[in-house]
């Protein structure tokens, strides 16, 4: 299993020296977070997702499906085995929450809010994952590592290294200190630690190397989007701050590529 920290609740800044500010704001898959943690974004100039461009296509085909079928990519997911399953089926069984949600609600929002042309009008989008040859690259990389004979016979004990992993997770979970209601702060950090535990056995697959890799290249593609909002895609005076939703457990590996000072790679707006 990967190393594993502490699971956090709160944004965590990083100042450009370049200019601006990239928050990365934590969020747990598929569950719908309380107002005090949705408030928690703050104010923010533009918005990137550590994900491809066609990203939103998906979420409008999941949204069409789920209001046709309501909760068919939960079930599609649950049926299919592996630890992807197994963090779903345990989401279901928390009540005090609204989880298991498609397309991913948080993410989902804040686009939508990003594309309101409502109050100060519409602010930048960026899908920052990357698609040419040095990204394949890695890709193809990391289906190698993935297929190695340690990781087939390891996947025969998926049931016990689950629970071992989950276990781990649990103590790095823990209720977020801005939700008043205790079932409902119960119940996120319950999800996070099943979100966390999903991400440590995705991370445990893949190398140091990959991911070191995966982080520094999404690491300068922020700070390229940054660049380019800094560069005259808002109007207001000051620095402008770049929000960046990612997945809790993700958060920590997220930061240290930034501290690593990767250099910018240029990244242009999404267009609606």
């Amino acid at each position: 299993m990967t190393d594993s920290a502490p699971l956090s609740w709160s944004p965590i800044e990083w100042d450009d020296p370049c200019g601006g500010t990239i928050r990365l704001w934590p969020f747990v898959p598929n569950v719908v977070l309380t107002d005090s943690l949705r408030r928690s974004a703050g104010d923010w100039d533009g918005l990137a997702f550590l994900l491809p461009d066609d990203e939103s296509e998906i979420w409008d085909e999941q949204f069409e499906q789920e209001k046709a079928s309501p909760g068919i990519n939960r079930d599609s997911i649950a049926s299919s085995g592996g630890t992807l399953a197994r963090m779903m089926i345990g989401m279901s069984s928390i009540e005090s929450i609204q989880t298991c949600r498609f397309p991913d609600p948080e993410p989902r929002r804040l686009l939508i809010a990003a594309e309101s042309r409502s109050g100060s009008g519409s602010r930048p989008v960026f899908f920052v994952e990357p698609e040419d040859e040095e990204w394949t690259e890695w890709v193809e990389d990391c289906a190698d590592e993935m297929v190695r004979l340690r990781h087939l016979v390891r996947s025969i004990f998926s049931g016990r290294v689950w629970k071992k992993t989950l276990r781990q997770a649990m103590k790095d979970a823990s209720p977020p200190n801005s939700e008043r209601d205790d079932s409902k702060a119960y119940g996120l950090a319950q999800a996070s630690a099943l979100a966390a535990a999903w991400w440590y056995r995705s991370e445990s697959v893949l190398s140091e190397e990959l991911c070191s890799r995966r982080d520094a290249r999404l690491a300068s593609r922020l700070r390229g989007a940054l660049g380019t909002l800094c560069g005259g895609q808002i109007d207001d005076e000051g620095a402008p701050v770049l929000l960046v939703p990612v997945m809790q457990a993700w958060m920590p590996s997220i930061y240290s590529a930034l501290e690593n000072m990767p250099l910018p790679e240029h990244v242009e707006v999404e267009e609606e």
